[in-house]
């Protein structure tokens, strides 16, 4: 093969399904779920082969951190990074990503995939994509099919026709979440798909396809593209004009309407781990197919996930459950019960009730934070700062801080000093004083903060220097 791909990595989602531990400010594609990397981490290794140029990547903009830390903790090379003002859904995130590189290269095949799958078979996963590239280069659209296991209602359904395009087929109809009768008809036929969300196309007839189906959309997204802004790595696309797009999957806006669609039949092991349900099939069970997690105790369940990092569980009596402890919250249900959670949440948001728990990581440009306890006039919190990085040149009005390494080594400015400190030693930065923290090992630095003071809320920084330009301008 000749043409290399260009690989479209969708990390735009939230993932409210897999609530708690998915959550808006840290959604579930960078979760460790089945291994001890996050799914976009190991999606962005399955494209890191030679028939793929680097991969360019589109997601929120207030995921930009989470995004940069797997790039560079990992030494990923990537070709651009666009950063969503809000959700769009995939049609908007393709149209964008296609336009940017047909600007480049007028003959380019693109490969749009999700950032939080899982797929086990990555030989036949890339053998496959490449001999399609073929259908492609007919001017046909290209889905991936994965022949159903079960009966499962919150899966998008494909069948397809008896003609053949090289190794896929003519694509007959959509079925979004069918209801259990039908559910089961599909997975009983030969010509019915599960939608993997995986697309292969030529990227000039994208642009026909759209031009003749989603005419706004294509037209909005040209205009678009001349108002992206640089930010440091990033691509950010302004907001006014980007909420105008339709909320609309790619599937209903072109695969349902193109009479040039194409499933190829594909076996790779994949999982699309939307729900709990979906988690528990691909997680390590026990012999009564309960999760296993050295937290968690069961006797007499069955059929049970249970998900807690760091708190001791006991299940006893019970079957069917999805049992999630996590930072923001905790969640008890029947583990079929998919939607039902989408209304709760969004009832929690209605109510005001603050939607990311105080005790969450927060990622910052530098590296992250946690808050771990807070009482009237002081809070703690654990700093870590990546390799090669710093925090802006600042200071405090209302509160002091107090610094405590406890791995790697820091570079402290205080005033007109600069010193380091390695593991169990400390320093004292006074309301008022100027400083900065800096990490420049290539290990991680990892420190306690007790902040004490009348306010300790993190709009309390006057940044005199910054290297990631968050020092406003008047």
């Amino acid at each position: 093969m000749e043409k290399k791909i260009y690989p479209v990595i969708l990390s735009g989602g939230i993932g409210l399904r897999l609530w708690p531990a998915s959550t808006e400010s840290y959604p579930k594609q960078f979760l460790n779920i089945n291994s001890s990397n996050s799914l976009i981490f190991d999606t962005l290794k399955r494209i890191e082969n030679e028939i793929f140029h680097p991969p360019t990547i589109i997601g929120s903009f207030d995921h930009r951190f989470l995004i940069k830390n797997e790039l560079k903790k990992n030494n990923i090379k990537y070709r651009s990074i666009f950063l969503e003002p809000m959700q769009r859904n995939t049609m908007a995130s393709i149209t964008i990503c296609t336009l940017d590189i047909l600007k480049n290269d007028p003959n380019a095949i693109i490969l749009a995939l999700p950032a939080d799958h899982i797929i086990k078979q990555k030989r036949i996963f890339l053998k496959v994509i490449k001999e399609s590239v073929k259908i492609a280069e007919n001017n046909f659209i290209t889905t991936f099919g994965i022949k159903p296991n079960s009966v499962n209602t919150s899966m998008g359904h494909i069948t397809t026709r008896k003609k053949k395009i090289y190794n896929g087929f003519l694509i007959d109809r959509f079925i979004e979440k069918p209801p259990i009768n039908i559910a089961k008809k599909l997975t009983n036929s030969k010509k019915s798909f599960w939608n993997s969300g995986i697309f292969l196309f030529e990227a000039k007839n994208f642009v026909n396809e759209a031009e003749i189906y989603a005419k706004k959309t294509i037209d909005l997204a040209y205009r678009i593209q001349k108002s992206i802004k640089k930010d440091m790595i990033f691509k950010v696309i302004p907001n006014k004009p980007f909420a105008k797009f339709e909320n609309q999957p790619f599937d209903k806006s072109i695969m349902e309407k193109t009479k040039k669609g194409v499933t190829v039949p594909i076996d790779i092991k994949w999982f699309d781990v939307g729900s709990w349900k979906g988690v528990l099939d691909v997680v390590r069970k026990d012999k009564n197919n309960n999760s296993i997690n050295k937290n968690v105790f069961f006797n007499d369940v069955k059929n049970t996930i249970v998900w807690s990092k760091n708190k001791k569980v006991v299940v006893v009596g019970v079957n069917d459950l999805a049992i999630i402890e996590d930072n923001d919250g905790l969640l008890v249900k029947k583990i079929s019960n998919d939607e039902a959670i989408k209304p709760i949440l969004n009832k929690i948001k209605a109510t005001k009730t603050e939607s990311r728990s105080p005790y969450q990581k927060v990622f910052r440009p530098w590296g992250e934070y946690q808050s771990i306890y807070s009482e009237n006039g002081f809070l703690i919190k654990i700093l870590r700062i990546y390799p090669k990085n710093k925090i802006s040149l600042q200071y405090h009005n209302k509160r002091s801080e107090h610094w405590i390494v406890i791995e790697g080594i820091a570079t402290v400015i205080k005033g007109k000093k600069k010193f380091k400190l390695k593991k169990n030693q400390s320093t004292y930065i006074s309301k008022g004083e100027i400083h900065r923290l800096s990490n420049e090992t290539n290990k991680n630095l990892t420190l306690v903060e007790v902040q004490t003071g009348s306010y300790l809320e993190e709009d309390d920084i006057v940044r005199l220097e910054d290297v990631y330009g968050r020092i406003k301008k008047n």
